[in-house]
Formats: C-alpha cells, sequence, structure tokens
C-alpha cells in the first residue's frame, strides 16, 4: 500500500498544522517569530505570516499549535503537526528531517554583562568560564567550537542567567534593538573593529518528516516561487531584519 504524502493529508482535512512557540511580542523585546498580536489576539510573527500564505497556496486554513521549542521536532515526528516552518537544519536533525531550502536567516551573538568587562570572546574560553544558550538550540555546535574550554549549558532563558550572574555570557541568535534597549545592563560582544561579534551564521529551513519527497518538493517549489515574488525578501529580510539589533 502506498503512503499518503503529508501534502495529500493536509488538502484532504483542510487543515494546515505549524508548530510555533508563542513568545510576547516584539515590543517587549522578544524576536518577532510568533506572538499574538496586541490588539487583535490573532497569531502573526514571521512564521505564521508565511504560514498564513503557504496554507492559502494550499486552499487550507492554517493552524499554528502552539508547543515549547524543545518539542518541535518530536511533535512533527508524531504527527502532531504537519510541518516546522523554520528550523536549523544540522546533519544530526536531517537524520529524521526533511529539509527544504533556507530561508529565515539569524546570527547568533553573546550577550554579555557590562559588570563583568569582558571585551574579547577570548576571554571567555577558559575554564573557569560559564556559557549559556536556548534550551534545545542548535547553536550549542558553535558554542562548543568557539569555547571548547568553558563550560556550555542550557537553559529557558540564558539572558536572565546572565543578568542574575550565574553565567559570563549567552549565545542567541535573534537578538533585537528594542531588547538591548530594555536591558541596558547587557552588552553584545564586539570584535576589535567594533562589530558585533558573529559566531555563526545560521538558517531556518521548512521541516517536514524524512521520507515524504511529494511534500518537500512541493514546499521547495513554493519557496522559488515566493522568492521571484519578493514575499519571502520582505518577511526574511526586510522585515525580520529591521527588529534586529544592528
Amino acid at each position: 500500500m502506498i503512503k499518503k504524502s503529508r501534502l495529500t493529508i493536509v488538502r484532504e482535512r483542510g487543515v494546515l498544522q505549524i508548530a510555533v512557540a508563542f513568545s510576547p511580542p516584539p515590543e517587549e523585546g522578544h524576536s518577532p517569530e510568533f506572538y499574538l498580536d496586541k490588539k487583535s489576539g490573532e497569531p502573526t510573527g514571521v512564521v505564521c505570516e508565511l504560514g498564513k500564505v503557504m496554507a492559502k497556496d494550499l486552499g487550507v486554513r492554517p493552524k499554528f499549535v502552539d508547543i515549547p521549542w524543545p518539542g518541535h521536532m518530536q511533535a512533527l515526528l508524531s504527527d502532531k503537526v504537519d510541518l516546522l516552518m523554520s528550523y536549523t537544519n544540522t546533519p544530526v536533525r536531517a537524520i529524521e528531517l526533511e529539509f527544504a531550502g533556507p530561508l529565515l536567516p539569524s546570527k547568533a551573538v553573546m550577550i554579555v554583562s557590562k559588570d563583568n568587562q569582558i571585551k574579547q570572546k577570548e576571554e571567555l574560553n577558559k575554564q573557569n568560564k560559564r556559557i549559556g544558550i536556548w534550551h534545545g538550540s542548535s547553536i550549542i555546535d558553535a558554542v562548543h567550537a568557539h569555547f571548547p574550554l568553558a563550560t556550555i549549558s542550557e537553559h529557558a532563558d540564558p539572558t536572565a542567567e546572565v543578568k542574575a550572574g550565574k553565567l559570563d555570557g549567552c549565545v542567541v541568535d535573534a537578538v533585537t534593538k528594542i531588547f538591548m534597549s530594555k536591558n541596558p545592563e547587557l552588552s553584545l560582544l564586539r570584535d576589535k573593529n567594533d562589530k558585533i561579534e558573529v559566531l555563526a551564521q545560521e538558517w531556518g529551513h521548512p521541516a517536514v518528516k524524512c521520507g515524504d519527497q511529494i511534500f518537500l518538493n512541493w514546499i521547495n517549489n513554493w519557496l522559488n516561487y515566493h522568492k521571484n515574488q519578493g514575499t519571502i525578501n520582505y518577511w526574511c529580510n526586510r522585515w525580520w531584519q529591521s527588529w534586529m539589533v544592528d
């Protein structure tokens, strides 16, 4: 018996289920990936807006399933959702997932407390230094590569741990201008030319369950079409980047 593609299942069901992890709105300092609009209460953010476009193109309605970030991959594998709209491609993840082309760019940067006087990244690559990342983040490989001597740990809110003095720094991949203005006691690590130290360039990709080539092919066609139409450039470059710190 030939197994149905998720593309067929979604169109027959009339609903495209997309994993999100709603955060407070970007006006409060959070990245604008997925959140609820303060006025309408409707899902928005770059993932939700692109999800709405994809659902419309499929002739179905979008359903955004709120799941804590570390559970997104398992939610897809257990059919609780049909799609991860923006998920970083790693060799380990690619064993179980199929990744479409790159969609959402991000840069891994280091946040430190102004009080600890750390100026260069080399100062953090020591055995007595503690560096945090968001739980479930793909950034961990880049952090280990840059800071092999430091102690690396995962946290639900690593920036709060830095502010509390429990970490010497944390690596995050989407820092907004508003976040930095609301947290004047924190700073971004910069290089010797006073440019933000970028530890890694990452891309979020649409991801589906491994083996569903039909759905994967459709998504890649969708990406190519909306790149030509300017939809991807607007949401993933102009709109998304307008929030990010320079």
